[in-house]
């Protein structure tokens, strides 16, 4: 399995390694559905620097904005950071972040780790505003 499970009191934080395939990145995404903190989760964080290879083609990416969409009604403040270490991965991630930013949670790529966790727990305030206009337009 190419990632460690690290839940904090507000999220979880996942670390890949080597090479990442789509259904293990929906394994962990089961895992975090199917667990009762992710009622209650405010961020996501996923670290890929130690990834070689991410297979997340735009088919797998629409997919998993699409059930993380769905989860944004009952979970309206999630916040999901990719941490990278540089733009290799832009192309894999691009069509999610675009998708899930017009939800009530939002995404962005880091490449700064404290970058990423300072946004993670900033969350709150805009994702209220999104899920009043997303309700009552």
């Amino acid at each position: 399995m190419p990632h460690d499970t690290h839940w904090t009191d507000r999220g979880v934080e996942w670390r890949y390694y080597d090479h990442v395939t789509p259904e293990e990145a929906r394994r962990a995404d089961e895992a975090f559905y199917n667990d009762a903190r992710s009622d209650h989760a405010r961020y996501q964080f996923i670290d890929l620097r130690d990834v070689t290879r991410l297979d997340f083609p735009e088919g797998d990416q629409k997919l998993s904005a699409a059930i993380d969409g769905a989860a944004s009604y009952s979970v309206p403040w999630v916040r999901v950071a990719f941490i990278v270490s540089d733009s290799r991965f832009d192309k894999q991630l691009a069509v999610y972040i675009d998708m899930i930013s017009k939800t009530s949670w939002s995404a962005r790529r880091f490449t700064d780790e404290e970058d990423a966790r300072r946004w993670c727990e900033s969350g709150g305030q805009d994702a209220m505003a999104k899920l009043r206009t997303r309700l009552y337009g």
